[in-house]
């Protein structure tokens, strides 16, 4: 197998773990989300730690640690964290479905985040496929009753994520590492302070539990391992597509095991952003491909 199809199964892996991450997640009903919280980065920071041992990286990542790069690295660890937080959150509410959106409009909240604040351009496509995803997203409020933050939340934290990170200068693995790692002590404040109220399951119910908390972390590090592994083999344009993979999965997670209602002005709002992302996706392959293809003339020529 090529590594370019080895890097396309692993990030495929990656997408289909986050799609069923409801049906994982729907199953600690009896643990406090802040509690899940904690685990999934506290056992996310030991198994990055362990690996990161094992290369023989560990120690060097601590002496070039300065207080810019602790400073950046905090940041974006606190937006992923703030994404999983809320990604729980709405799947612990019984908003899959709107969680789903998030990261289906998460694309284009980039694109949006990369022309106000490193002041790219719009192509035209691009621009009228932003604002068919804003009428839908207009319609999915008016359907719902009320604006969909938990979407325009999940969409944005991973977007400014997604932007802060492209600012340092640790690879993938080191940088999470490093995240996680500078998280951990206020995650273990937070287990004390869960444990001296009385509202820490772990260690009080079985050995069971215990090894289901911790699996969170495995389950939160090991398809991030095998994304970061395989978006560095594949092209953008291929990623593009992928990307889609997760929030259906998610969207079908809701509606097909947890019935959740798609009433008829949901389902206008929902065809109205994927209509919009159709456009901004079959856009994103075009220009791509039109890119390449002069980038090859280019060289031809020369």
């Amino acid at each position: 197998m090529s590594v370019s199809r080895i890097g396309f199964w692993s990030v495929v892996f990656s997408y289909v773990c986050w799609g069923f991450m409801p049906l994982y997640t729907r199953q600690f009903t009896d643990v406090s989300l802040l509690e899940f919280f904690a685990h999934r980065i506290i056992w996310s920071a030991v198994l990055l730690i362990l690996l990161m041992l094992f290369q023989g990286k560990l120690l060097n990542l601590f002496k070039n640690l300065r207080p810019k790069r602790i400073a950046l690295y905090f940041f974006t660890g606190f937006l992923v964290a703030s994404n999983w937080y809320l990604f729980v959150w709405g799947i612990l509410r019984g908003d899959i479905t709107e969680a789903s959106l998030g990261y289906f409009i998460n694309p284009l909240v980039s694109v949006v985040l990369g022309v106000i604040i490193l002041r790219e351009k719009l192509r035209i496509p691009q621009m009228i496929s932003i604002a068919i995803v804003a009428a839908g997203v207009a319609i999915l409020g008016f359907a719902y009753g009320q604006f969909p933050w938990l979407a325009i939340s999940l969409g944005t934290t991973f977007g400014l994520y997604g932007l802060f990170r492209k600012m340092g200068d640790l690879n993938a693995v080191e940088a999470l590492s490093l995240e996680m790692i500078l998280l951990l002590p206020l995650m273990l404040a937070l287990v004390a302070y869960l444990y001296l109220h009385q509202h820490l399951v772990f260690g009080s119910q079985g050995l069971l539990i215990n090894l289901k908390l911790m699996s969170i972390g495995v389950i939160t590090a090991i398809p991030l391992l095998y994304f970061i592994y395989g978006v560095q083999r594949i092209s953008m344009t291929t990623l593009g597509i992928i990307q889609y993979l997760g929030p259906t999965l998610q969207f079908m997670s809701g509606v097909v095991f947890f019935h959740e209602v798609i009433d008829q002005h949901r389902l206008i709002g929902y065809s109205t952003v994927w209509f919009g992302l159709i456009i901004f996706a079959l856009e994103g392959v075009i220009y791509s491909r039109r890119t390449h293809q002069e980038q090859s003339r280019a060289v031809m020529m020369d």
